[in-house]
């Protein structure tokens, strides 16, 4: 039986190849994959910025795809804003 971070962990690898897959590469998530995926999977964060200045600040190594390590840094970057939501 699988503990509850690491289901959490299955489920973040899981989100990210629902998207990914869409085009047919397990390993990158292309502009409008990061778009369906963030008005879809977290609304809310693409009210302060929109699906574009996301791509750009993910896409760390600049090959127009957002990959599962560059992905990561969305998780941390929406872990950090839902917890200090979670505290007000």
């Amino acid at each position: 039986m699988l503990t509850e971070l690491e289901s959490a962990l299955n489920n973040f690898v899981a989100v990210y190849h629902k998207y990914s897959l869409a085009k047919g590469n397990a390993h990158a998530l292309y502009r409008d994959d990061l778009k369906k995926l963030m008005e879809t999977e977290c609304p809310q964060y693409l009210k302060k910025k929109n699906a574009d200045t996301w791509f750009k600040e993910l896409d760390i190594n600049t090959d127009n795809a957002v990959n599962f390590e560059e992905f990561l840094v969305l998780l941390i970057k929406v872990g950090v804003a839902a917890h200090e939501e979670s505290h007000k």
